[in-house]
This record gives structure tokens, C-alpha cells and sequence, in this order.
């Protein structure tokens, strides 16, 4: 995962009872149904070699296209007959060419009530249908939001996250500190809420209306003549904002680099910044920030992460701004030779420079999504309604793949250009793609595990070949910390589907990341059960427990447990995040109530048998 981990979701402890986990893991968490679900069809075997590959070189493009007719409303029932795709002017040969059409309602998603918490929102306890929900994130850029439009940036945040199905994958996170955020891609929205409702803007005033703002001027031979005191500084502070806000978007983009199959969708709530240029030009801004907007534009195009730049100060003017700047100003008479600074005596070349800053703002925010296949989002007052069309386009695309037939070189941007032979249709895509700038930086999952292992644990979305649930039940103290008991239910019937012989063997693996990132309580075991034909039907009717003990410190947890299938190659992962508090009281009897709801048993650890023991 190239999310930093530190700070996961903190969530109160879930203890499921039983008939919950029964009823989870029975019916449609066992075998697929003919529900009417999402038409992607998506491999989530660990170790596919069908996924889009980025890593020396380009060998399989993919790309994500937005059809939509003359009214806005999707298209959806092209033929991969009416589309081409064109990669350097160069016409390709289409390797596949899949409809997705979004049904949120019809992803059976079980939930139960924390217990322990009667006021805390729905728990989110498994990681079914993950490949077949959206993927959608919000970056908050609160370096470059005003604090006095903090409000407004939350409103339209909570706005996406109420009207979010489910079953949809959520990201959220801060340009200012990249470890407060959900981690990874999570259906848990409290931790989403509290990072939305605890930032505010920090924004910088734009270069002139500081100078506007700043009544004393003085004349140094070193500093090329007269200059605001401070002025210098800022404008450092400006470049290396900007700088903060890309690489926070190069990481989510790499983060989502491996998640193929679907659209990926980022609102980026932002006013943008009046530094440099536009992307396309990158004007006169330094070669590190200007590295890092390309670095960031690199691994979203080979993401294809498609950013939805979003202003939560609506159709703003650049009088507005100005308007703003001066009126906190006392009325005094001009200064001389500071062309009115001490009052708001306006000169004409800092009204040139005030509408320059605040176009340029602009024009980053609509490169970025014209550049990602996004949409610019900035000029609008509905920001509901802009929350809506991100959610609209995530729900009806096309996803299109191909092999180019010439290596891509350089850091050049390679240009993309999805044609359909329909009239009166309009396409959104990414406008090309580039290498990468290095591979990802995955979680470092020790290397104690095995290669699968590995996969499963470091990634930014929950896997769901083996449907999981997961639940984590206190059971007493040890050494300062508290024990838990996870208890891990996988659906039994991918693990006898098509069984052959009277052998099922799972391999899985469990570790624990606190809010510094430091992983620990990783370990891996291998377990094979005998069955016959009545434990065959059971099994594929119950789902495989199994029960580890673990010992976690005071405070933010995530615990992330992954299950593979031996026989098929299958593999799931579930991430679940807890808050730890020091002296919780423990639940040994919730434990013990899984006594009454026998199941078949991969492994039992010790300390937990010893609770389970009458």
C-alpha cells in the first residue's frame, strides 16, 4: 500500500453474535446468486497475470471511458464495434471491451450494530462484493482552502459520504498530513467523518493580496530593491504547499496503481493555487514543485485515476478575493512610495497580477481533470449536484484495454484518444499516460510471510475472492495490553467448490499496524481438513473458522487478516480498524457463546481455548 498507515480508523471493538455470523456467512456469502449485481467481470486470484502491468515498462493500458448522450445521460449500450482507441495517433487493437452499470441497491451488504457503542454508526463487518463496488476518495486539500470556507468544505465532504451506497470503498485524507487519513479504501465511514469535521483551511493569501495586506515596506540592496518583509518566505511556503498537495495526489494514484477493472474517482476539494503556471506549461515554478506535478500527472494517468477538482467556494470572482483582502485593512492614506499599501488604494498592475493568480489556480484544477478523464468542478455553487455527478459517473463507464504496439520511453506523456462511432455522443477519458515514476511503496509486510501473504496484506482495497468476516472480541489483559480474540469466518463455498479428493487446505495470515505504522503480530499458519461428503456440504454451508489471539497497546489499531485457498489459488483479505482503550473491559462470555454455534474449525489459538473452556 503506498498510503502511509500511521493513523487508522479508530472504531468501537465489533463482537457479533452467532445468529449474525450465521446468517452473514450462509446463502449468497458462500455461492453466487443471480442477483442483478454489477457487469464487471473482475479476477481476484492472487497472483493474476491479467491486470494492467506498469512496472519497467508499459505492456497493457487501461482505460476507463465516461460515454454519455447530448442530454448527460450515460450510453449504455455500446458494442466494442463502435469503439477505437488511438494511442500516439496510433490506432490499437482492443484486448477487451467490458460494461459496468452500478446497482448499489443490489449488493446484498450485511451489517450489524456495534455493540458496544449503541450510538456509533453501522459496522461494516465483511469484505464481500468489493470488487464489484465503487471506488471513490476525497482528498481534502486544506493547505489551499480558506479557513473562513472550512465550513463549506466539510458540507460538501459529508454531502458525498451520506449519499455514498454501502457497499462503496471510501478514502479520505488531508494534502497536509498524509497519515491522517482512512489508510486505504475502507466501508467504515466514522473514521471518514471525524478527519472531515476535525481539519480547517489553512490556506495562504495569493502573492499580491499579501502584499496588499502588508502596510510596511523597506529597501534592501539584497533583496533586489523594495520588499515585503516575510513576502520571501511565503512565497516558499506557496512552492512547497503545492508541492505537498501533488505528492499526496501521486500517492493515492499509486496506491490505486494495481486495482484494475474499474473506474477509480477523486474529489479533490480544493481552491488551487495561484503559484506557476497551469500544468500543461508549469510557468516559472521551481524544478521540484514542477517535478512533483508531473510525478503526480504520471501515476494517475497509469492508474487512471480520474480527479474531480471541486471548489468550495463555488463561482467565485477574483474581486471577491480582493474584496476579502482589503476590507481587514484600516483607511489611511498612501505611504510613500509603496503605491498605496497602507490603505486600499488599488494599483493597476496589482489588479493584472490578481486576476493572473487567481486564472492560474483555475486552470490547474481543469488540467488536472481534462489531463485524468475528471471533470472540473470548480465554477459551480451546487456543490451537491457536483457531488452527484462524480457518483453518476462512477456508476455507468466502459473499460477498455489494449497492448500498445510501440514502447513507451521517457517521461513524455503518450497521448490517449477513445473514439465513438456514434453521433451525438461525448467521451470523458484520461488524456494519455507516461511511465510511472518508481514502483509503488507497498506496506512493508515482513517477509516471514509467504509471496500470497504478502499480496493480500499490503493492498489499499480489501480482496474478495474468499468472502470474509471478521470480528475482534476482547478477552482479558496481558502485560499492559489487551488480548483479543480475532475471529475469522470464510465463506466454505469457494473452498469446495468443485472439490476433488477429501483434502481442503487454507493458508492465512494475520498482523497488526498501530497509528506509527509499525507493523507487528504477524504471523502465518497452514491448515488442511479432512472432509467427507456430509463436512463437504457443511462446510459449504457454514463457512471455515478460525480464532487467533492477539495483544495491542493503547490506541489506533488496524488488523488485517488474509485467507488463501490452496486448491484454487483464491484469496480474500479483510482490514479491520479499532481504537484501543487501556482497562477495557473484557468479553470472554462473547467468546465463549461461539460454543453454541459449532462450525467447522481450521485452528483454535491456545489462549483462546483456554477463555472458550468451560
Amino acid at each position: 500500500m503506498t498510503l502511509r498507515v500511521a493513523p487508522i480508523v479508530a472504531c468501537a471493538v465489533l463482537c457479533l453474535s452467532s445468529s449474525v455470523s450465521a446468517q452473514i456467512m450462509s446463502g449468497m456469502r458462500n455461492q453466487p446468486t443471480s442477483r442483478d449485481l454489477p457487469t464487471m467481470p473482475l479476477d481476484t486470484n492472487v497472483g493474476t497475470d491479467a491486470r494492467p502491468t506498469f512496472r519497467m515498462k508499459v505492456t497493457r493500458v487501461e482505460v476507463s471511458a465516461l460515454v454519455v448522450d447530448a442530454e448527460g445521460k450515460p450510453v449504455r449500450d455500446l458494442r466494442a464495434d463502435e469503439v477505437e482507441i488511438y494511442d500516439g495517433g496510433r490506432k490499437q487493437d482492443l484486448q477487451s471491451f467490458v460494461a459496468y452499470t452500478y446497482h448499489g441497491g443490489s449488493i446484498p451488504l450485511d451489517t450489524v450494530d456495534s455493540p458496544s457503542d449503541p450510538n456509533a454508526a453501522t459496522a461494516l463487518v465483511t469484505n464481500a462484493w468489493s470488487s464489484s463496488s465503487r471506488v471513490i476518495g476525497i482528498l481534502i486539500d486544506d493547505l489551499h482552502i480558506d479557513a473562513r470556507r472550512t465550513q463549506k468544505a466539510r458540507e460538501a465532504a459529508r454531502y458525498l459520504v451520506a449519499n455514498l451506497a454501502p457497499s462503496d470503498l471510501l478514502f479520505v485524507g488531508l494534502t497536509s498530513a498524509p497519515t491522517m487519513s482512512t489508510a486505504g479504501f475502507v466501508r467504515d465511514r466514522r473514521r471518514a467523518l471525524e478527519i472531515i469535521d476535525s481539519f480547517g483551511g489553512l490556506r495562504l493569501p495569493d502573492p499580491t493580496l499579501e502584499m496588499r495586506q502588508t502596510p510596511q515596506t523597506y529597501s534592501n540592496p539584497l533583496l533586489n530593491g523594495t520588499r515585503t518583509p516575510g513576502l520571501a518566505a511565503s512565497e516558499q511556503q506557496r512552492a512547497m504547499r503545492l508541492e505537498d498537495t501533488y505528492d499526496a495526489i501521486g500517492r493515492i494514484a499509486a496506491a490505486v496503481r494495481d486495482v484494475s477493472g474499474r473506474r477509480k474517482s477523486l474529489v479533490f476539494l480544493t481552491e488551487g493555487s495561484s503559484v506557476g503556471g497551469a500544468i500543461t506549461t508549469s510557468g516559472a515554478l521551481s524544478a521540484d514543485t514542477t517535478g512533483a506535478m508531473l510525478d503526480a500527472l504520471a501515476e494517475a494517468s497509469v492508474a487512471d485515476l480520474a480527479v474531480y477538482p471541486m471548489n468550495p467556494a463555488g463561482l467565485d470572482l477574483p474581486t471577491d478575493r480582493m474584496i476579502e483582502g482589503f476590507t481587514r485593512q484600516v483607511d489611511v492614506g498612501s505611504e510613500a512610495g509603496t503605491r498605496g499599501f497602507g490603505g486600499r488604494e488599488i494599483a493597476h498592475e496589482d489588479l493584472s497580477n490578481v486576476l493572473t493568480q487567481f486564472i492560474q489556480a483555475k486552470n490547474q484544477l481543469r488540467d488536472l481533470a481534462a489531463l485524468t478523464g475528471g471533470v472540473s468542478l470548480v465554477d459551480t455553487n451546487d456543490l451537491g449536484g457536483a457531488v452527484d455527478r462524480v457518483l453518476r459517473d462512477a456508476s455507468d463507464y466502459y473499460v477498455v484495454s489494449y497492448e500498445p504496439d510501440k514502447e513507451v520511453k521517457g517521461s513524455k506523456i503518450r497521448p490517449i484518444e477513445v473514439r465513438v462511432k456514434r453521433p451525438g455522443v461525448k467521451v470523458y477519458t484520461r488524456k494519455g499516460y507516461m511511465p510511472p515514476p518508481a514502483n509503488p511503496d507497498t506496506l512493508k509486510v515482513p517477509g516471514s510471510l509467504s509471496a500470497n501473504m504478502r499480496t493480500l496484506l499490503s493492498g489499499i482495497v480489501p480482496i474478495d475472492a474468499l468472502p470474509m468476516v471478521v470480528q475482534m472480541i476482547a478477552i482479558g489483559e496481558h502485560k499492559g495490553k489487551t488480548r483479543y480474540a480475532v475471529v475469522t469466518e470464510t465463506a466454505g463455498g469457494p473452498l469446495v467448490e468443485g472439490i476433488e479428493g477429501d483434502r481442503v487446505s487454507i493458508e492465512q495470515a494475520i498482523l497488526s499496524i498501530d497509528d506509527n505504522g509499525k507493523i507487528a503480530n504477524a504471523t502465518q499458519k497452514k491448515a488442511e481438513l479432512k472432509v467427507g461428503p456430509q463436512q463437504v456440504e457443511m462446510l459449504g454451508a457454514l463457512g471455515l473458522r478460525t480464532i487467533w489471539c492477539i495483544d495491542l497497546a493503547p490506541g489506533i489499531h488496524q488488523v488485517r487478516v488474509a485467507t488463501v485457498d490452496q486448491r484454487s489459488g483464491r484469496g480474500g483479505s479483510m482490514y479491520l480498524d479499532i481504537a484501543v482503550e487501556a482497562g477495557a473491559p473484557a468479553n470472554a462470555a462473547a467468546l465463549m457463546a461461539l460454543n453454541q454455534s459449532p462450525k467447522p474449525t481450521a485452528f483454535v489459538d491456545p489462549e483462546a481455548k483456554k477463555v472458550m473452556t468451560p
